[in-house]
């Protein structure tokens, strides 16, 4: 088995993992759906960064980029409308139809090559609307609606998404791969330093009391 094929299976697994990260975090906003903290902005940016590398995948024939990232754009949107927010649903599925419009065509009008590229500058900014949530989550010690568990399935995910870009020489997946694993491991710890905040201000007030 060549460098190539292996780097070629982590990129199935890293766009395997990527969808189940979707899981939990769906599954906790539907168990605790008036938990603050998941940012809908940046699920709506994963939606349409992972929009963009599908197509990516498609133009430039990038196999591991196509069946990974339709589910995640589905699991993204999932949650984009699932959320507890101010904005109506039914006004952040008409924003978000409208803006991937809009975004799909400047896709199809860019060569192939610079799809990619165009799909990083996306996602370089979608996880900071997260991560600022998340970092006021860890100075308030709140006990968010943030899946611990689905950012965590993120890390392993980008991790082998790294390993496909080394592999495969493919820099755009490479630097957003960078990227997205170093904030993703930023908010795992912030929301795991706040939970355990919280807890123990639950179990001060109980001892109090």
């Amino acid at each position: 088995m060549t460098i190539h094929e292996v780097a070629v299976g982590l990129g199935y697994l890293g766009a395997t993992l990527g969808v189940v990260m979707v899981v939990p975090q769906i599954v906790r906003i539907v168990r605790h759906p008036r938990l603050a903290g998941v940012s809908p902005l940046s699920w709506a940016l994963t939606t349409m960064a992972c929009m963009n590398w599908l197509i990516y995948g498609v133009r430039t024939h990038a196999a591991p980029q196509i069946p990974g990232n339709v589910l995640l754009v589905t699991g993204a949107v999932v949650v984009v409308l699932l959320v507890h927010h101010p904005v109506s649903r039914l006004r952040r599925a008409a924003m978000l139809g409208a803006t991937a419009a809009v975004l799909m065509t400047i896709a199809f009008l860019l060569p192939a090559d610079l799809v990619g590229y165009f799909a990083f500058s996306i996602g370089l900014f979608s996880g900071l609307p997260q991560l600022a949530d998340s970092i006021a989550n860890w100075r308030g010690h709140v006990n968010s609606g943030v899946s611990v568990s689905a950012w965590t399935l993120r890390i392993a995910s980008q991790s082998c998404w790294l390993a496909y870009a080394v592999g495969t020489a493919d820099l755009a997946v490479g630097i957003s791969a960078c990227v997205v694993l170093s904030t993703a491991i930023a908010m795992v710890v912030l929301e795991v330093s706040a939970r355990s905040a919280a807890l123990a201000l639950s179990g001060e007030a109980e001892a109090a009391a």
